[in-house]
């Protein structure tokens, strides 16, 4: 059985580097070794001056900017922060270019500077319109209750509080003003699990929550089981 190599994939990869070692020195441009190790430091090289390059043309075109600008009695860093203020959004390459090339155009971008007394321009403003009718403004709404722990009433635990939530009763005055009647239609909608539950007594220990009456509402509390009062436990 033959032998398997990657000798294609290999190969081409090699190509491809040696491809850009044309032209090196020596056996920079014809020996793998060699010229793999030049390759990667030209590369490391590139990324770093590709930065600086930026960095340097920047500084070129301020210095060619400062020196056309001395010549009409005006520093650098002056005739920026008028540029800014005059509304003129030329940039340094372009302000480079005159200065070196067009010194004319340059010298009315300075005087259009200087008239400007740093002052922004500013847009003539269109006359105003004939003004609309006012629409008629909604009232606000109103804030929504803030919804109270239901699962405190005695035999109603976090899934029959989700059911009621859901149904709008969400406070402690809406469960109490709610007949036990339409609670139980309420559980009997969400299934046979919730059927057994009986909210008799719910409406009246709401009633108590809402007006704070916390000791009342204990003492009714122990009295219970299970949310039914004792009347209603031995007629069951």
């Amino acid at each position: 059985m033959p032998r398997s190599v990657n000798a294609v994939a290999s190969r081409a990869r090699r190509k491809k580097m040696m491809k850009l070692a044309k032209g090196y020195w020596g056996r920079g441009k014809n020996v793998w070794t060699v010229a793999k190790n030049k390759i990667e430091k030209g590369l490391t090289y590139a990324y770093r001056d590709r930065k600086n390059k930026k960095r340097e043309f920047r500084a070129l075109w301020i210095q060619r900017i400062n020196a056309g600008v001395r010549e009409h009695g005006m520093s650098y860093s002056v005739f920026m922060g008028k540029m800014a203020n005059a509304g003129i959004e030329l940039n340094r390459k372009v302000l480079a270019d005159l200065a070196m090339n067009h010194p004319e155009a340059f010298k009315a971008v300075i005087d259009t500077v200087a008239n400007s007394n740093g002052q922004a321009k500013v847009a003539p403003v269109a006359a105003p319109k004939a003004a609309k009718p006012a629409a008629p403004v909604a009232p606000a709404p109103q804030p929504a209750a803030k919804a109270d722990d239901l699962v405190i009433i005695e035999g109603i635990g976090p899934k029959i509080a989700e059911l009621l939530k859901n149904a709008g009763i969400s406070t402690f005055a809406q469960l109490a003003e709610t007949p036990a009647a339409r609670i139980e239609e309420i559980m009997d909608a969400a299934g046979s699990r919730f059927r057994v539950h009986d909210a008799t007594t719910w409406p009246q220990q709401a009633a108590l929550a809402r007006d704070g009456k916390m000791d009342e509402l204990k003492a009714l509390q122990d009295s219970l089981n299970a949310g039914k009062t004792e009347v209603a436990e031995n007629a069951e």
